[in-house]
């Protein structure tokens, strides 16, 4: 690529490497010179993402796995948009892949034996990883409000993969980063989503201290071995109001409690060389010095409460195949889920008391997911699963149920001309009813948002999610604390997939994204596959082990 195209870069491209950059505008002479060279290297070139992606989707179909419908019709359409592609594009093509894209990631082990602070660093050999921070802070004048960042890192293709094309790991990434704050009692902003990939030189990172850059977004430990304390620093851009609102956040944080490993040790699930690998910090302290901007604002933050989780593995985005064949051939024969995604929270209670919370998406509540209607849907009830934190660590497995009772329907878009408005309704109030395995003056409560309209963000592949600060009382109205709402994929994100990735939004095209139906004789190798006794028992230790690794039973009912 001649060194004058710089200027003719696809602009999607060039808005993103200037949000990393915290340029409003994209602007040439303000790009370090080392970055311009990788910028315009041919690692970095459209020419090579589309001769990397086409191999990638040639791969599936050449070395197929066992017991998973073909998705050979799908994959020869993709291939017609990969002649040229920019990083985003690649990016969001990759989430249209298949079941059998989990393959060729480094193994999710049998058990997780996580070590520090070697698992502080974002963990490259896997499909996906993020460092994710949350909480509520107030200023000078007790304004509260909600803060989310989230440094997020995908790796487009399998590792070796991509060595074999004279990648390194971090060549490999795209990178996205979610910022988002809310003033109580007024309105919830996401800055812009971006995607930058490390073929543009923008990624750093190194682990003794902890640094981890992308662009001038930096969270960066104070001392070595150590995560905490820490900076966090990243901005962005609203662009979905009749002005642009900059968002800034200069964040120092401390932590006095032991990681919460989450599920078993930090697997959850581990199964089958898929799922994740999870630890939270589940009470930061806000330090002295921390800082937001908002539209033009400098505010000074006084104390605030924050989450940490990193959580890293293969078969999320997309949904991917388990790597163990006798899985894989029971699987095809059962009714395959409609549902996905989940409703996550946090709560922090005083007396350093704290709660995480999950209820996954079920086919029995498809009612209440992708709904655009003029009226809302009803009382939504599921079951959920959590764990309780006291003030000395003692952790305690916690199960309950969960009503939403309200919803929001989703209306803006920080970036409406990529990023499209879905008119999809979202909770808006969940009402909570635990056991006694928790104290008796948290088995009861109601989260309600910050802030009233909805609290709506877009991941920078195009998916909508809802995140937000929420104020936690119980039934009398008492105030107990405050916490975070995640709610993911109650929106039907195709369309905008499809745009980001360059494809048209067509119904043949969408009739192609449909889960591939097994075939008769597909089902009949599974049939009797299973029929053989050595099968059975192979596939009842396995699933023996990835429930004692992290596996909700409800996934194998």
């Amino acid at each position: 690529m001649p060194k004058d195209t710089l200027n003719n870069l696809d602009e999607l491209e060039k808005q993103n490497i200037a949000t990393a950059l915290w340029m409003k505008d994209f602007q040439v002479k303000k790009i370090p010179k080392n970055v311009k060279t990788r910028i315009l290297s041919n690692k970095n070139s459209p020419e090579a993402f589309g001769t990397r992606m086409k191999h990638r989707i040639q791969d599936l179909m050449d070395n197929t796995d066992s017991f998973t419908p073909s998705y050979r019709e799908r994959y020869n359409k993709l291939l017609e948009h990969c002649d040229s592609l920019t990083p985003l594009q690649a990016y969001a093509m990759n989430h249209l892949l298949g079941l059998d894209s989990s393959r060729g990631y480094q193994d999710v082990p049998l058990e997780a034996n996580l070590e520090f602070p070697r698992d502080f660093a974002p963990q490259l050999g896997y499909q996906v990883g993020w460092h994710f921070f949350v909480g509520q802070c107030r200023d000078t004048r007790r304004r509260e409000y909600g803060i989310l960042v989230s440094f997020y890192r995908y790796s487009l293709l399998p590792p070796e993969m991509a060595h074999s094309f004279g990648l390194t790991d971090w060549d490999n990434q795209i990178f996205e980063m979610q910022l988002a704050v809310a003033r109580e009692g007024e309105e919830h902003l996401q800055a812009r989503p971006f995607a930058l990939a490390g073929t543009t030189g923008l990624l750093k990172f190194s682990n003794q201290p902890f640094h981890y850059e992308a662009g001038n977004n930096r969270i960066i430990s104070l001392q070595e071995n150590e995560l905490f304390p820490l900076r966090l620093q990243a901005w962005g851009v609203n662009q979905g109001g009749e002005e642009d609102v900059e968002l800034e956040v200069d964040l120092g944080f401390s932590s006095k409690k032991d990681f919460l490993l989450q599920g078993n040790q930090g697997c959850l699930p581990c199964c089958c060389n898929i799922g994740t690998l999870y630890y939270s910090a589940t009470n930061l302290r806000l330090e002295p010095g921390s800082l937001l901007k908002l539209g033009g604002e400098e505010i000074t933050l006084t104390q605030g409460q924050f989450w940490f989780d990193h959580q890293w593995g293969n078969g999320l985005e997309p949904l991917g195949n388990s790597r163990c064949k006798v899985v894989r051939a029971a699987s095809i024969l059962t009714k395959p889920s409609q549902s996905r995604g989940w409703d996550w929270f946090m709560a922090q209670f005083d007396d350093d008391r704290q709660m995480t919370m999950y209820a996954p998406h079920t086919d029995e509540n498809l009612g209440y997911y992708g709904q655009t209607g003029e009226e809302p849907p009803g009382n939504m009830n599921v079951q959920v699963k959590g764990q309780f934190i006291d003030a000395e660590h003692r952790v305690v497995d916690m199960m309950g149920t969960l009503k939403v009772d309200k919803w929001v329907k989703s209306v803006k878009s920080s970036d409406p001309e990529n990023y499209f408005i879905t008119d999809t309704w979202y909770p808006d109030q969940w009402n909570f009813q635990f056991q006694d395995m928790v104290p008796e003056d948290l088995r009861e409560f109601t989260m309600t948002p910050i802030v009233a309209g909805g609290q709506t963000g877009y991941n920078a592949s195009g998916a909508q999610y809802s995140e937000g600060g929420v104020n936690i009382r119980n039934n009398e109205g008492r105030f107990l604390g405050r916490g975070f709402a995640e709610s993911v994929y109650y929106a039907d994100a195709l369309g905008n997939m499809l745009s980001l990735a360059g494809i048209p939004d067509t119904p043949k095209i969408r009739k192609l994204m449909e889960t591939p139906v097994p075939s008769s004789l597909l089902k009949l190798k599974g049939l009797l596959y299973m029929a053989w006794p050595p099968h059975q028992r192979k596939l009842k230790k396995m699933l023996e082990k990835c429930l004692e690794q992290g596996l909700p039973v409800d996934f194998i009912k």
